[in-house]
């Protein structure tokens, strides 16, 4: 999927070190919860109904800025969850936003009725993002697991189709 000068797509196996190299050496912050290994991005080369990991890259250069996922899809509800993140390079020049607007847009395409996306609490960054991204700030969802086995209070963000 392309859209302004970049492009949203699945890794391939050339992506796999430096992407594994930045969340392993720290470029990416512990905040960011994407604690992904080799492994982890390798098995999400071959994506599932459930999870699709995705990279954004500059559309001409190739140079990746970052990812975004869509997952926990609940095809009862017809809802799904958008992630991201972004390589601390690419930070400040609106891709985040721009991210999350196409992830939102490619599941109401698919027939997705409800977006969401979940923020740990003092994230104002990520907040900011999906406020530009025109998401609306439901609450507070309290006591969400973390990968790493922790539990902490997130901000839920939603998002509909025509909004």
């Amino acid at each position: 999927m392309q859209f302004d000068n970049l492009a949203l797509r699945l890794p391939t196996p050339e992506d796999l070190q430096g992407l594994a190299a930045a969340f392993t050496a720290g470029e990416l912050s512990e905040r960011d919860n994407i604690p992904f290994s080799r492994h982890e991005l390798a098995t999400g080369l071959s994506h599932s109904p459930t999870l699709v990991r995705l990279v954004v890259a500059d559309a001409e250069s190739g140079v990746i800025f970052g990812g975004g996922t869509l997952h926990h899809l609940d095809p009862k509800r017809s809802a799904i969850e958008i992630g991201y993140w972004l390589l601390p390079r690419a930070r400040g020049r609106g891709i985040a936003t721009k991210v999350a607007r196409a992830l939102a847009e490619h599941a109401f395409s698919l027939g997705i009725h409800r977006v969401a996306a979940y923020v740990e609490i003092g994230n104002v960054q990520s907040e900011r993002v999906l406020e530009r991204a025109r998401f609306t700030r439901e609450g507070v969802i309290r006591s969400m697991p973390k990968s790493d086995g922790r539990r902490v209070d997130k901000t839920i963000f939603s998002l509909l189709p025509g909004e």
